[in-house]
């Protein structure tokens, strides 16, 4: 039963292949990534690798603040000869179609690799005159009279602050608050240039930026907080992929970061406001091994039992606590859980029990997701699907099987979908890459091809003529 299921399905997906969304509007591209201003020459070795190598450079994962227009990309460094992992532009400075040159968020030195590349001939364009590990934990000092985060009109008041001396090492994808505008960085502090080459650079930490409205202006994102990821709480820090945003009130203080550790299979939370961690696990967030295997490209086949990654917290009830989805990469199912488990889980009196973590249903086959967001006016959440060229949709005033999920937009275009959000305005965007395969091989880009894009589209329009739009009700 289980064959004759999966042969109706290819025959299924090769029928809609191809089918776009009229409405979906392609906004950049990308062959070969350039850089705006690079401190040093591309060609100037570093360590062992070039400062700077076209082919295993690639946008995997972006934001977008409506507010100032800036758009940030990601560039995570799975290879080596990557300048800079966290970078931006101004979307006003590229129409539609563009390849877009990046720079350095904020700047190049705080993406720079000062603690590995020891004595590289750099060191004197910075001022190092010494090389450490960057894991002292002087960076965590938030709380103290001399290391209080600024904002881009306060002083530094005499003292020297630690915050702008930090480093990026690697991020896999940037969390724009578009309620309090800043910008959050999920740094995993390790260089992953290849299966066999590894480095533990420094503990993986959420880096918070500003975003003021000026600053494609100013291009000046004062950094707000660094606080490392504690030791206990995760084994392989490279699956620090996804990133939540819970708030509790209005303030801009009361909010819980929920983390996903698609490695670990777990999610790590963080109160913001009192500096406390802990973490959440459940069978749920495991990965389907059976599941596991994608393919690529339509012929390169990868297997990597992959975690719970991204989640979708919906509307909040009269207590204030939301319903979280949330699924493995390596799975067709959707969970849920409520955030009143996750935020009670902090006390270590507390037990949830399994049944408080739910199987929400299947999406159908070969709908394995990178990532989900949620709409909340319309109440949909937008999958990015790793394998299947698509993005999907699900009103979740519906039950989820198959048939109640919808295709907002398919196309050879869609190699692996690698991120998913929603702008302030109201748009989806979403994006594609090269990642499997700058993930499980050597095999540089092909810089004759296209090899990351860039979509966008109106949630609202992104659901028409789908099954996502049948009984809609709009939220407040």
């Amino acid at each position: 039963m289980k064959l004759i299921s999966l042969g109706v399905c290819l025959v299924l997906v090769g029928l809609c292949a191809g089918l776009e969304n009229f409405r979906v509007q392609e906004v950049y591209n990308w062959r070969q990534v350039f850089y705006d201003n690079l401190p040093f020459d591309g060609s100037v070795n570093i360590a062992k690798y070039q400062y700077y190598i076209p082919e295993n450079n690639d946008v995997v994962a972006f934001g977008h603040h409506a507010k100032s227009g800036l758009v940030l990309a990601t560039v995570p460094r799975f290879r080596p000869g990557i300048p800079s992992t966290l970078n931006a532009f101004c979307a006003k400075d590229y129409p539609a179609g563009t390849s877009p040159r990046l720079w350095a968020f904020p700047d190049y030195k705080k993406n720079a690799i000062k603690a590995f590349y020891y004595g590289i001939p750099h060191d004197d364009a910075y001022n190092q005159t010494t090389i450490k590990r960057y894991s002292s934990g002087y960076f965590n000092n938030f709380f103290g009279s001399q290391y209080n985060a600024i904002s881009s009109n306060q002083q530094y008041n005499g003292y020297y602050s630690p915050l702008e001396d930090i480093n990026i090492v690697s991020v896999y994808a940037p969390f724009v608050d578009n309620h309090c505008n800043r910008l959050f960085a999920l740094d995993t502090g390790v260089l992953r240039y290849s299966s066999n080459e590894v480095y533990d650079i420094q503990r993986p930490a959420i880096v918070v930026f500003d975003l003021p409205d000026n600053g494609c202006e100013t291009r000046k994102f004062p950094v707000l907080r660094r606080v490392e990821i504690p030791d206990h709480l995760w084994t392989n820090p490279l699956g620090f992929v996804g990133l939540a945003l819970d708030y509790q009130q209005k303030s801009c203080d009361d909010l819980i970061v929920y983390i996903s550790n698609t490695f670990d299979y777990s999610l790590t939370a963080y109160d913001y406001r009192n500096g406390q961690f802990w973490t959440i696990k459940d069978p749920a967030m495991k990965p389907t091994y059976a599941e596991s295997t994608m393919t690529f490209k339509g012929s390169y086949q990868y297997n990597i039992p992959l975690g719970v990654s991204g989640l979708a917290l919906g509307y909040p009830d009269e207590s204030g606590n939301k319903i979280a989805f949330f699924a493995p990469i390596s799975s067709t199912s959707q969970f849920a859980v409520s955030t009143k488990v996750m935020k009670d889980a902090r006390h270590y009196s507390y037990k949830y029990t399994p049944g408080q973590f739910t199987l929400v249903g299947y999406r159908g086959c070969n709908s394995q997701s990178i990532n989900q967001v949620y709409d909340e006016t319309t109440g949909v959440i937008f999958f990015a699907e790793a394998q299947s060229g698509r993005i999907r949709c699900w009103n979740t005033q519906h039950p989820l099987n198959p048939d109640t999920v919808g295709t907002v937009y398919e196309s050879y275009k869609i190699q692996s979908a690698s991120s998913i959000d929603i702008d302030s305005d109201g748009y989806l965007w979403f994006h594609t890459s090269q990642l499997p395969i700058m993930y499980t091989t050597s095999t540089p880009l092909n810089l004759f091809e296209i090899n990351s894009r860039t979509f966008k589209v109106k949630t609202t329009e992104a659901i028409k003529d789908t099954v996502c739009a049948l009984n809609l009700v709009y939220g407040e």
